[in-house]
């Protein structure tokens, strides 16, 4: 089950960009503080005592069992690290969220997946074991909130997969995927594949004017006919057609007889 740690937090009454880098500067990790029952409360913690928490962290889960002082006053709340913040180009944390959690009251959350042994299909037949689902969703009690959940895929073989059905929840968990989804299966390898690409050659390729020889068997010993003498008229017709202004086309003029020599 997940670990429950302890972590001293401060009420946060200094808000702003200001306000907070210099808080930064000095050590300190802005955070805040909600839940179902609870208002959103802004709050500090220290950067060395939250970075050992987390370094420290099994899981994706971190139980926190959270003393916030304010104004001399102590009040512990039972909360989740839900999130934290990290700058994008330098090892720094941000922003801390805790969600708090009523121990009396079941949760909805996420918990990774880790395989247990190796498949009959991964080791007599080379194959290769994938995850499908990285992580579950759950319902639970915060007490039994578990760091992770082993899956044992020992008797997985080629093509087999491993349904959220088919698997047994920790005791006072439930899980709340559907049923036939897929979390581990096991895949054949490459080399197979690829052999049997090999085995089934490559595709025929297409016989370029094979349908055109089909036609010619089809019509072998006709000759091309010859073009009829009505064809012909018809051509000499359209050559002898008017103008498109509608007059008749003038007749080819008669060469110059020679001029006759006087005596």
């Amino acid at each position: 089950m997940a670990k429950q740690v302890q972590l001293k937090a401060q009420v946060r009454t200094q808000t702003g960009k200001g306000p907070v880098k210099r808080l930064r500067r000095a050590g300190v990790v802005p955070g805040v503080v909600y839940g179902r029952h609870t208002q959103p409360l802004s709050v500090t913690v220290e950067l060395e005592e939250l970075g050992d928490v987390l370094a420290h962290a099994t899981s994706g889960n971190v139980l926190v069992d959270l003393s916030i002082e304010a104004e001399g006053q102590t009040t512990r709340h039972l909360a989740l690290i839900q999130d934290v913040q990290h700058h994008p180009l330098r090892d720094e944390v941000l922003h801390v969220d805790f969600r708090e959690v009523n121990p009396n009251e079941k949760m909805r959350t996420t918990v990774a997946v880790r395989p247990i042994g190796e498949p009959v299909g991964v080791k007599r037949g080379g194959g290769t074991l994938e995850f499908v689902l990285r992580e579950l969703t759950i319902e639970c009690l915060p007490k039994d909130l578990p760091d992770v959940l082993d899956i044992n895929v020992e008797k997985l073989d080629i093509g087999q997969s491993l349904n959220v059905g088919s698997l047994t929840p920790p005791p006072g968990v439930t899980f709340l995927d559907p049923k036939d989804r897929a979390v581990f299966t096991v895949v054949a390898p490459m080399v197979e594949e690829a052999a049997a690409a090999v085995e089934a050659g490559p595709a025929e390729p297409e016989v370029i004017g094979e349908k055109k020889a089909e036609g010619e068997e089809a019509g072998e010993g006709e000759k091309p006919a010859e073009a009829k003498p009505a064809a012909k008229a018809e051509a000499g017709k359209a050559e002898a057609k008017p103008s498109a202004a509608g007059a008749p086309a003038a007749p080819a003029a008669a060469p110059a007889k020679p001029e006759a020599k006087k005596k």
